[in-house]
């Protein structure tokens, strides 16, 4: 399993740089309608975020799947909170994904859609930068982020019962259905 361990460092650290780049592209694109120095540079770093977004949703299940069988002691609150925020991270990219997929680059010159766009975003930065806080916590004992007063602590989870857990997916799922019917619906209604 030590090839594992190689190839987990290696894909988490294309999920980590994939990652920052479509977060913080992402919201410089926002910040672009508001400070016309970004003006020009908005295509860009739509162009950047968009392509980024695509090689974070890739490289997330091969982190996941790397990490689950390098791992000596799979198991325990720190890596179920791993696969919970990797889900996290997932889910955000994919709404981020999604969202350019459908409208376009024309989405930023919308301030809700750019707004939803930069918030997805924002959380799926956050939930890889706290994705690499608890790796680096399981593999060296200390994280950049423990510096912060408030840090959750990550050494137990929340766990829930699992027909709580089936019902949140199936609320997930309708919820999915209905914005996506709901919003076909509109453009159909446009033209």
């Amino acid at each position: 399993m030590m090839f594992m361990t190689a190839l987990h460092h290696l894909v988490v650290g294309l999920v980590a740089g994939s990652g920052v780049i479509m977060g913080i592209c992402a919201i410089l694109a926002w910040f672009s309608s508001y400070i016309s120095n970004l003006e020009s540079s908005k295509t860009t770093l739509d162009r950047a975020a968009y392509v980024a977004s695509i090689f974070t949703l890739l490289a997330i299940p091969l982190a996941m799947i790397s990490g689950y069988y390098s791992s000596t002691n799979s198991g325990g609150a720190m890596f179920y909170n791993k696969f919970l925020f990797s889900g996290i991270a997932f889910g955000f990219t994919s709404s981020y994904l999604v969202g350019r997929v459908r409208f376009g680059p024309e989405l930023w010159k919308y301030s809700s859609l750019a707004n939803l766009q930069m918030v997805s975003a924002l959380f799926a930065l956050t939930s890889i930068i706290i994705l690499g806080s608890i790796g680096s916590k399981i593999t060296l004992g200390e994280s950049t982020l423990d510096i912060l007063p408030f840090w959750p602590d990550f050494m137990n989870s929340i766990v829930i019962n699992q027909w709580f857990s089936l019902l949140l997916v199936i609320i997930g799922l309708v919820s999915v259905v209905i914005s996506l019917r709901s919003s076909s619906m509109r453009f159909f209604l446009n033209d």
